[in-house]
């Protein structure tokens, strides 16, 4: 029998993941990205929704400082993994809001909406999976919120890993290695992510080593107690 959990213990969070799989019998075409190029940027038009098929992506958005004089802030909103999808953020306005940069060798599938919209308005489940991921991406843009806005920042760095390795889970031509992570992305990209110096990052990071829950390795990251990382 479960032993109930105590009114202080952290509620499981689910990992958020929807695949889109009602596209994959449509021949699509496919790009290949070299890490550190954009395979758009913001301003430019929508034309087409991308399902990561290798590699990593970061969207980085841009807010104009109030001084002309002061270069633009720009900041990781997010990381895409594989089976993800990217150019989301461009349906409300027909562009892009953010940067999508390779943070490694990649490839996405391109799915033009001038297709895509139509297939949906046919075929109900391809339109269910695309409100799907998109109701996907509003909830984990509110998690970030929350840390962001309430939580210290030895629970951000926890979180972001615990949540980094449950999507790293869904791939399924990842070796079968739960518990390793190599991270594709940049202490600093974390910490612009998380709203956090890469220092603290760091500190972070050391400070988890040092309580057991992960073993660090240079950009390899092993969780060996995921318990106690989530109670952190």
């Amino acid at each position: 029998m479960d032993t109930p959990a105590s009114p202080g213990a952290r509620r499981h969070v689910p990992a958020l993941h929807v695949h889109f799989a009602n596209a994959d019998a449509i021949p699509f075409p496919t790009r290949n990205v070299a890490r550190g190029d954009a395979l758009y940027c913001a301003g430019e038009p929508l034309r087409s929704l991308y399902t990561v098929q290798s590699g990593c992506f970061k969207s980085v958005a841009a807010y104009p400082s109030t001084n002309d004089d002061v270069p633009p802030h720009t900041q990781v909103t997010a990381f895409h993994l594989i089976d993800e999808t990217l150019a989301l953020d461009g349906i409300c306005t027909g562009q892009h809001e953010s940067d999508a940069i390779a943070l490694e060798d990649s490839v996405v599938r391109i799915m033009p909406v001038g297709i895509l919209e139509p297939l949906c308005r046919e075929y109900a489940p391809m339109q269910h999976a695309l409100l799907a991921i998109m109701s996907a991406e509003i909830v984990r843009a509110a998690r970030l919120a929350l840390m962001l806005g309430t939580m210290p920042a030895l629970i951000r760095v926890s979180a972001f890993l615990l949540d980094l390795s449950n999507r790293l889970d869904m791939d399924a031509t990842r070796p079968q290695q739960p518990d390793d992570v190599l991270l594709p992305m940049t202490r600093a990209d974390i910490g612009s992510y998380l709203g956090l110096e890469l220092e603290t990052v760091s500190r972070m990071l050391s400070k988890l080593q040092r309580e057991g829950a992960i073993a660090l390795s240079g950009r390899q990251v092993r969780i060996v107690d995921r318990a106690r990382l989530a109670r952190i």
